[in-house]
C-alpha cells in the first residue's frame, strides 16, 4: 500500500530533479547563441552570425554593437526567465 508511483515520482523525484535542470538551461543559453551564429556562418545562412562576422571584417562597429548587444539582451532575458521558473517551482529558493 501507500501511495502510487505516479505521486511518488512526480512530487518528490521530479521535484528535486528539476532545479538543476532549469539552472543549467540558463547556463547553457550562451552556448547555444554563440554555436549557431558558427553554424550559420559556416553554412552562409542569411541570418545574424553572417551579419556579425562581416561587420567585423569591415570594422563596422555600429552594427556589430548592435549584435552584440541583441546577444547580451536576450543572454540577459533567459537567465531571468530560469530563474524566475526555479523560484517558481521550488519555493525553497529566496532571492535577496
Amino acid at each position: 500500500k501507500g501511495l502510487p508511483e505516479k505521486v511518488v515520482v512526480w512530487k518528490h523525484a521530479v521535484r528535486n530533479a528539476i532545479n538543476p535542470l532549469i539552472s543549467l538551461a540558463g547556463l547553457s543559453l550562451p552556448t547555444l547563441i554563440s554555436g549557431t551564429i558558427i553554424i550559420s556562418i559556416v553554412l552562409d545562412l542569411p541570418t545574424i552570425g553572417p551579419m556579425l562576422y562581416k561587420s567585423l571584417l569591415s570594422l563596422d562597429q555600429y552594427v556589430a554593437l548592435a549584435v552584440l548587444m541583441l546577444s547580451s539582451v536576450l543572454l540577459l532575458v533567459g537567465n531571468l526567465l530560469a530563474d524566475l521558473a526555479l523560484a517558481w517551482v521550488d519555493p525553497r529558493v529566496r532571492y535577496a
